[in-house]
């Protein structure tokens, strides 16, 4: 009795719409759960052989389950800081700089002389001002503490006189733009790319403050059906190791790829890449839920911003100038020895100028060097015709984030006019078999899948209803897959999740209607009810 009781499942769902995500994208009813792994996928019946006195029947009623959803570009540490951690002054807290001035100001009179106080979120384009605040700005709501203030894309910010001098900024130190002056020479406050980055590494947080970002994201995350994320960043090799202990004390419970980076800037990145080739350790060390990556550097900017390198000036003001920090020959001495050493290689490479260095780095490595690797870029944002064909020829993974239409859609025709039919270009992505997983990139964005995949069906701003590029809209279940399987697969990890199939880790998100069923318009209403890991249920929606 005992032994036939063992064969039965856990948990068991029925009558549902069960979307495998497998090599056929079945559609099935049933799923059936035991220890941490899927032991049945089918119909009612079938799964009623599963079903033992012990075992918890989850009637569906017609809901959707799938995969378990990869974000396969975000900073969950970051977005976890900035919930619970750092001031928000989006424009929902903050719709004007007065408002972020009283939020500043009340922080300081908080606070002792001469302790950092964190803000995020600004986007100038939203603010009543149209504008960046400035350094005297911020100087008057907090004379006496630094104030680091950084825009929602993270490319830059905002820093107080007291932050400067902490940071001993100097204009002839950076490259040309990044640390903005006005037309008397003078800083404004506004510090763009590697000088942003810079001072990150001058405002520091405490190990309470981090484990209490982590728990905050994770929760998040659950709470939008995530179980598996690739952390495209955080503060260098210490944070590695407490993103480690977090995951193995059970603070984060969501699998963990985490990418090579140092985010305080291009130096740290060499430096630390270099120390990586060093110890003989490869891409891919850790176990399910703690994973080393890919190594990744950082060539431009951002859409957004507008920061990123682009080939044609941008349609707004054609004397803006996108940020290149690195040069083909700076990217290729980081890059080709880290594919030598058995790394895979990655880049942030937004525009076509930056994309075209990374390309050129793996075709390069490649040719060196010939080897099964999976290299691939994130966010390749504006691209064209030319640079797809090359993707396709170098078995290139792309991580798109066509998230960012939801607040930007209409901004991007006014940035890069007609070059948005090639933007984020997930249609011609399919067309030429392209492997391509979607990111989030929060706290750029919400982690909310529905928004990524709203955004890959639609591509339209919530705020305007503007459409950008229709021509590369896609279908649902197109969507599903960058979500999941394709997140696998972006990690290496596509033949133990990514799909519902029996032998792989039982990651499961139940939804709360059938998306499959959905119109466009009606995705961004869906939630989720149910996030399951392992084969233990993480959150459920009361």
């Amino acid at each position: 009795m005992n032994r036939c009781m063992s064969m039965y499942a856990d948990t068991v769902f029925v009558n549902g719409a069960v979307v495998t995500v497998d090599r056929n994208n079945t559609v099935c009813q049933a799923v059936a759960v035991r220890d941490k792994y899927i032991v049945y996928t089918g119909d009612n019946e079938g799964a009623k052989l599963w079903t033992g006195p012990e075992t918890r029947v989850i009637d569906l009623n017609g809901r959707a389950l799938l995969p378990g959803f990869v974000d396969a570009h975000c900073h969950l540490g970051m977005r976890g800081q900035n919930a619970a951690v750092i001031l928000d002054c989006s424009a929902q807290k903050a719709p004007d700089i007065p408002s972020i001035q009283r939020i500043i100001r009340e922080e300081a009179q908080r606070l002792p002389k001469g302790a950092w106080i964190k803000a995020t979120g600004y986007d100038q384009g939203k603010l009543k001002e149209g504008r960046h605040p400035t350094r005297a700005e911020l100087d008057e709501a907090a004379p006496d503490n630094p104030v680091q203030l950084t825009r929602t894309c993270l490319h830059m910010g905002v820093y107080n006189t007291k932050a400067l001098e902490a940071g001993d900024i100097h204009p002839e130190n950076f490259a040309k733009g990044e640390v903005v002056t006005d037309e008397n020479g003078q800083m404004t406050g506004l510090l763009k790319e590697r000088a942003c980055t810079y001072m990150w590494d001058k405002v520091m947080y405490t190990k309470e403050e981090y484990m209490r970002a982590f728990k905050t994201a994770n929760d998040m995350f659950l709470r939008c059906g995530i179980t598996s994320v690739h952390d495209a960043s955080f503060y260098g090799p210490d944070t590695i190791g407490l993103y480690q202990e977090a995951c193995e004390n059970g603070v984060i419970d969501v699998r963990m790829y985490v990418l090579l980076y140092h985010a305080c800037g291009k130096e740290k990145t060499i430096e630390w890449v270099n120390d990586f080739i060093k110890t003989g350790i490869r891409g891919g060390l850790g176990n399910e839920h703690f994973r080393l990556g890919h190594v990744k550097i950082l060539i431009d900017g951002s859409t957004s911003g507008p920061s990123c390198a682009v080939s044609r000036p941008y349609e707004h003001d054609p004397a803006l100038e996108g940020i290149q920090l690195y040069t083909q020959e700076e990217a290729d001495a980081v890059l080709i020895p880290a594919h030598n050493a058995g790394f895979n290689i990655t880049a942030h490479a937004v525009g076509d100028k930056a994309v075209d260095v990374i390309l050129s780095s793996i075709e390069k490595a490649q040719k060196l060097n010939p080897r099964p690797c999976r290299h691939r870029i994130e966010h390749c944002a504006i691209i064209d015709d030319e640079i797809i064909a090359r993707l396709k020829k170098a078995n290139v993974t792309v991580v798109s984030n066509p998230g960012f239409f939801i607040d930007n859609a209409a901004m991007y025709i006014k940035y890069y006019g007609d070059r948005v039919n090639c933007m984020f270009p997930l249609k011609s992505y399919l067309d030429k078999g392209i492997i391509t997983a979607i990111g989030s990139d929060t706290p750029v964005i919400e982690p909310d899948p529905m928004i990524g995949i709203y955004t890959a069906v639609k591509r339209a701003d919530s705020r305007t209803g503007t459409v950008a590029g229709a021509c590369q809209q896609i279908d649902i279940m197109d969507a599903i897959r960058m979500y999941t399987y394709n997140g696998a697969y972006a990690s290496l990890e596509e033949g133990i999740k990514g799909s519902i199939e029996p032998g792989k880790l039982a990651d499961l998100v139940v939804l709360s209607d059938n998306i499959l069923e959905a119109q466009p318009e009606e995705i961004m209403n869906i939630k989720t009810d149910i996030t399951m890991i392992d084969g233990r249920i993480k959150y459920e929606r009361i």
